[in-house]
């Protein structure tokens, strides 16, 4: 294996984490790499940080961009970029040891333009053994579909390595700020690439405490409903055999929303949560429960009891807050 593998690291204000997130690449098994990390406009140290490594490791490109957002930054990465295969890290994950070695090995031996592994919070960079009973291969549509079912190896833009070829003319969406990856990784699917889901875990992530299950509710979360809707405009126009799936995707986009909108009392979002459950009970009868959680919620909602849920879960939020 000789192909280089450009590592993209979007960072803003990552001064905390960019030093362990790059370190833990200097180590990697495989050593043909282009680290790429774009400077989003940060305030703290992160600039000072990154022009060090840029002036003592020639594999450490650095570019330095006005705070326009993660999709903005992963865009401008994937603009320099110069590898043969495209790697996306966050400023403060980092991967095991081999994590690199173990995607391209699989993208050569399966001839694929994608390939996934799993992703879970930190526990060890130390490197895995493998042998091919951790191994799933879809073709053509098969990716595409598992997308629509809510699969996790399709969720997220990072902990996967693309072939530079599947994404020509795929870019993030400047501007959406939720579910912006899963649309991009939904957009290399389009490409139909044969794609390996490796069943094992090869990227850490930092647990974020504002992410969409911890912080306040704000109208960025209705990003997932317009990716959601996206997706199913294209599968509506170009393949129609999959809307039965699409639909479960509609279903499973806005119980995500009706999640998020936990976070907040205001009454400007009551139309919001009703239009989603009454989306939900639409397409009930096409929902895929994949994961434990999924049954519970789409029963909260389709059998009315989400603003018992809602009243609950909020009494709980405040007697928290106030014993804080």
């Amino acid at each position: 294996m000789s192909e280089k593998v450009s590592v993209i690291i979007p960072a803003y204000n990552a001064e905390q984490y960019i030093k362990e997130c790059i370190e833990s690449l200097f180590k990697q098994s495989y050593k043909n790499l282009e680290i790429v990390v774009v400077n989003d406009g940060s305030t703290d140290g992160t600039k000072a940080i990154l022009d060090e490594y840029e002036k003592s490791e020639k594999i450490v490109k650095v570019l330095h961009t006005e705070n326009r957002g993660v999709s903005c930054a992963r865009n401008a990465g994937l603009n320099i970029a110069t590898g043969s295969y495209i790697v996306f890290l966050d400023a403060d994950d980092y991967l095991v040891q081999n994590a690199v070695e173990i995607l391209l090995s699989d993208a050569e031996k399966y001839n694929a333009g994608i390939v996934a592994g799993l992703m879970r919070a930190g526990v060890s960079d130390q490197p895995i053994t493998l042998d091919d009973s951790h191994v799933e291969v879809w073709s053509d549509l098969g990716a595409l579909e598992k997308s629509l079912e809510d699969n996790e190896f399709t969720y997220s833009s990072c902990g996967k390595l693309f072939k530079r070829e599947v994404l020509e003319n795929v870019r993030f969406v400047d501007g959406r700020r939720i579910h912006e990856d899963s649309y991009f990784v939904f957009c290399a699917f389009l490409k139909r690439p044969t794609v390996v889901a490796r069943n094992v875990y090869i990227y850490n992530y930092r647990v974020n405490e504002s992410s969409a299950s911890h912080a306040a509710f704000s109208d960025k979360y209705f990003d997932i409903l317009y990716f959601a809707q996206e997706k199913y405009k294209t599968i509506e126009e170009n393949y129609p055999h999959l809307l039965d799936k699409a639909k479960n995707m509609l279903v499973k986009s806005n119980i995500a929303m009706l999640q998020c909108l936990l976070n907040t009392n205001e009454k400007k979002y009551k139309r919001d949560i009703k239009n989603s459950i009454c989306e939900v009970k639409k397409y009930k009868r096409y929902f895929l429960p994949t994961y434990p959680g999924d049954k519970k919620r789409f029963v909260i909602v389709t059998h009315n009891l989400y603003g018992v849920f809602k009243f609950l879960y909020r009494l709980k939020y405040t007697k928290r807050i106030n014993k804080a």
